[in-house]
């Protein structure tokens, strides 16, 4: 009852949008990512990413060599990475850096920590974040006239509301390329289900773990995270789960997400009709009792 009363409701869920295409080697900058993973991820990782083990023997980061370039991009666009205690499961957070910054970290990992073609490559075809009107901002400073100051805002808004209207043709394009809803139910109440909850919620697990929301998730994480594990998260490759069966998974967590949600004062976070009504049940009959028990004290003491 208190994981419900703290965990966000699913109304509060918002539809994330779209895919970015795979940056062009012309746009990422391999010396800016070892930069990057030098200041960000080499005390933990050590600076070749074979991982370090602290004073106590425990591991303090784990060898990225084989993890792949998907579960780098899955780690650090949702805020897990990097982090600032190596030994407690990390929350979603905001994500550290920028766009161009995770793209040239993930070149830099490509062209000198991947070991081969080790682990997942990031789903690029698989839609992410919906572009944001603050990546279109346009700078007062840069201007001479006020004149030419607001042409610029008009042409930064154009460009913005076209992105917005592409990603949003191939965010639909991909939900709606799953032919079958009741497969994604099947694979998702089978294979997930029992960690996140039926209603995408989460969860507590073993040894202080638990099984985080997925209201907030893009597909694209939602994908990653399938094929690389996360934590206490089994993987489900490609030849377990297939693609297209992921995405009638992915548009079914999707309608869990964008289903508004049913109200009361107690709603418990859609913890499922049984547990609800055994909750309320059991608050019910101990209603019933303490007033069964206030009744006889009550002629007890007048007799």
């Amino acid at each position: 009852m208190g994981y419900a009363a703290l965990a966000p409701t699913p109304d509060q869920a918002q539809a994330q949008t779209l895919a970015a295409d795979a940056p062009s080697p012309e746009d990422v900058d391999v010396a800016e990512g070892r930069q990057i993973f030098d200041q960000s991820c080499a005390t933990c990782h050590n600076y070749d990413g074979s991982g370090m083990l602290a004073e106590d023997g425990s591991v303090q980061g784990p060898d990225l060599r084989e993890v792949g370039p998907a579960a780098i991009d899955f780690q650090v666009s949702t805020g897990r990475m990097p982090s600032a205690n190596p030994d407690v499961q990390m929350p979603r957070k905001p994500m550290a850096m920028s766009d161009e910054d995770l793209a040239n970290l993930i070149a830099y990992y490509n062209a000198q920590i991947r070991d081969g073609q080790s682990g997942a490559d990031v789903p690029y075809d698989v839609p992410d974040l919906a572009p944001q009107r603050a990546d279109f901002s346009v700078n007062r400073a840069e201007f001479d006239s006020e004149e030419e100051y607001e042409e610029a805002v008009e042409e930064a808004e154009a460009e913005y509301e076209a992105a917005l209207e592409e990603f949003e043709a191939e965010y639909e394009e991909y939900i709606a390329g799953a032919e079958d809803t009741e497969m994604g139910m099947k694979l998702y109440l089978t294979n997930c289900a029992h960690c996140h909850s039926w209603s995408g919620a989460g969860g507590a697990l073993t040894d202080g773990r638990w099984a985080p929301e997925i209201h907030d998730a893009t597909p694209r994480e939602i994908y990653e995270a399938m094929v690389t594990g996360p934590g206490a998260m089994p993987m489900f490759s490609d030849a377990v789960i297939t693609p297209e069966e992921k995405q009638e998974l992915i548009s079914y967590v999707k309608t869990l997400q964008d289903e508004p949600n049913a109200g009361g004062v107690f709603d418990l976070a859609r913890v499922g009709q049984v547990a609800e009504g055994l909750i309320s049940w059991t608050i019910g009959l101990a209603l019933i009792i303490a007033c069964a028990i206030w009744i006889t004290a009550k002629q007890r003491a007048h007799d």
